[in-house]
């Protein structure tokens, strides 16, 4: 509460104004004015409620209360002095403020604290214009001019302890209605008020963002550590120091930053993050010692946050790049599960053709693993063991529709997972690839998985075209007409192949490997690399993926039913006659996968580099 308090314990006498001369009334105005401004009750400025009910005013109400002086004084006087009566009650709002939160705890006590210090200015104005005053130096009109300023300084000041007032704020929240405020007012006692309440905060930062280290003894800070109880980053193992452990350690509250700091959330956050994955992986760094503080309508705190990201973003991918081989494992991607080195992918199905025709149920993954170990066997790839083989129990259609988002209107039975097929070896087997911590900060779970539904597109395609090549060799001599479809089959298959290869994949890879080189921030790869690996799942599997990968597996399936009838033939007529089938059925399936392509290569809806992508493949089958 509020209650004026009398000067030296009683309150000044009231003169008779009309038999004042005019320069005694403007002295004796400045002087109440003088006593005003500073919260002490004067003879002829009186507010517009009782003296005996100020008292019980909510500080929230101060704002409510005006003043107005005694009508004795001359109208010119009056009008002169009237601007600055608002001053008043500012001048209380703001000094009550301070009396109220600075024995208090947390950043209401921070913000009473900055606001007392500001106002030693006003206080210094006041006392040299009480000396002017005395010195019959001052004039009002003086007066009016050098307080001037101050309306607007405290008016600014005041609606920050209203707003503040109505509700418990957190740092966070105080220093975005701070700034909020100072984007309206614009005033310099504001700006410096922020300033130092925002110092608490920036020392947060300028901690995190250079050292790495945490220091949030009362849960302001935006950033959480959800692992600071357990082991120290530094002693735990590469094994566990995986990407989903970073991924899960930190927890980010955007309610605790501040909106001048939200441009900037993302390089406070990684900063810090990367500077302890480059301490757990034993990196030497030469850390940063700024000094970091926010002043409004400055950029210095900006240009700094930016560099303390720099630093560890840069330092991370120069360690990547020359200690862990980047390139290399991103090569492998591409010659592995992207099928670019054709070597490894025929010596591969030669090896496990047994395997491939078997039900999945009957197949042991660890002998499966030991034929891919003999395939590897003659690289020279120092990261091959990080390749495995695994059996998956659902096709790639089923897989890429539990990945869709569930449509409004589907019901529960349907949005749950498709009972498991029976499938092959060839549709269930699956290359991995599992690279070792940092390597795994950019190569991780979920891109591989999306790499991993390309690959087994591309690996069923492979195996068709194989299997097409194996039954063809003396099917043109003992039958043109069957030689003639197989071979349309195969080149239909291989067009099909090397459109996802040539035509999507080998560029966009190409791409991204001279952008890895070029890169200086290590989330310029992680970025291009998912961006890379996104759009080569878009363009391959197009906007309907599993419709379009469905019509390829069936196209594919009737082309290996085609291989085992030619190669145990029945009689001659009703060879005839089911080659006559396969043709027709092989032919309307193809069809319809043409119509599904010149459908999106046309449509308005579809992403011009998708429709580009579906001409491309029109022209080749």
């Amino acid at each position: 509460t509020w209650a004026f308090e009398a000067v030296g314990g009683y309150f000044l006498p009231k003169e008779n104004l009309n038999k004042l001369s005019a320069k005694e009334q403007e002295q004796l105005l400045i002087r109440d004015l003088i006593y005003a401004f500073s919260g002490v009750p004067t003879t002829h400025i009186r507010p517009d409620v009782p003296v005996d009910m100020i008292s019980m005013l909510r500080t929230v109400q101060i704002d409510e209360v005006s003043f107005k002086i005694d009508e004795g004084f001359r109208s010119a006087f009056r009008a002169l002095a009237n601007e600055l009566l608002p001053l008043i009650a500012h001048y209380i709002n703001v000094q009550s403020f301070v009396e109220d939160t600075i024995m208090s705890k947390g950043c209401y006590r921070t913000l009473g604290v900055a606001m007392h210090r500001n106002m030693q200015a006003y206080f210094d104005l006041l006392s040299a214009l009480e000396t002017q005053l005395q010195q019959h130096q001052l004039n009002l009109q003086q007066l009016v001019k050098q307080l001037r300023p101050w309306l607007r300084n405290l008016e600014s000041l005041a609606s920050v302890c209203s707003q503040a007032r109505r509700s418990d704020l957190s740092i966070a929240e105080l220093l975005s209605l701070m700034h909020d405020a100072q984007q309206r007012w614009k005033t310099s006692s504001l700006r410096q008020v922020l300033t130092a309440v925002a110092d608490y905060y920036m020392k947060m930062v300028q901690l995190w963002t250079q050292k790495g280290v945490l220091y949030d003894v009362r849960g302001d800070f935006y950033v959480e550590d959800t692992h600071a109880s357990a082991l120290s980053s530094a002693l735990l193992s590469p094994k566990h120091c995986c990407h989903a452990f970073w991924q899960q350690r930190y927890r980010l509250h955007d309610a605790r930053l501040p909106s001048f700091l939200a441009p900037q959330c993302e390089h406070i956050f990684r900063a810090g993050k990367y500077l302890n994955v480059l301490r757990q992986c034993n990196v030497q760094l030469q850390l940063m010692q700024a000094p970091l503080s926010y002043v409004c309508g400055e950029e210095a705190h900006v240009q700094l946050i930016r560099s303390s990201y720099e630093l560890p973003a840069r330092k991370l991918l120069a360690v990547l790049k020359a200690d862990d081989q980047l390139q290399q494992h991103l090569h492998n991607l591409q010659d592995y599960l992207l099928l670019q080195r054709n070597d490894f992918v025929e010596s591969l199905l030669e090896k496990c053709a047994v395997q491939l025709l078997q039900p999945v149920d009957s197949l042991v993954p660890e002998k499966l693993q030991k034929l891919l170990l003999e395939t590897l066997q003659s690289s020279g790839d120092p990261y091959k063991h990080m390749l495995q083989l695994q059996l998956l129990d659902h096709d790639v259609a089923s897989r890429l529709e539990q990945r869709q988002p569930p449509s409004s209107s589907a019901s529960e039975e349907d949005q749950l997972l498709p009972e498991p097929l029976s499938l092959a070896g060839y549709e269930a087997i699956a290359l991995s690839y599992t690279p070792n911590w940092p390597v795994s900060l950019i190569v991780h779970e979920t891109p591989l998985q999306q790499l991993q539904q390309l690959h087994r597109v591309l690996f069923v395609l492979r195996y068709v075209q194989h299997q097409l090549q194996c039954c063809g060799y003396h099917l043109a001599k003992c039958n043109p007409l069957a030689g003639a479809l197989r071979d349309r089959m195969e080149a239909t298959i291989k067009q099909l192949e090397q459109h996802l290869l040539l035509d999507v994949l080998q560029p966009r890879w190409q791409r991204l490997l001279k952008h890895v080189e070029k890169a200086e921030l290590v989330d310029e790869v992680i970025e291009r690399f998912e961006a890379t690996v996104q759009q080569s799942v878009q363009l391959c599997l197009l906007s309907e993926p599993v419709s379009f990968v469905r019509a390829l597996f069936t196209l594919g399936q009737m082309c290996l039913n085609f291989c085992g009838f030619v190669e145990e033939p029945p009689s001659c007529e009703e060879f005839d006659a089911g080659l006559f089938e396969y043709d027709s059925e092989f032919t309307s399936m193809l069809q319809t996968i043409l119509n599904v392509i010149e459908h999106l290569a046309g449509s308005s809806h579809t992403h011009e580099e998708e429709r580009v992508s579906c001409k491309q493949l029109l022209d080749r089958i």
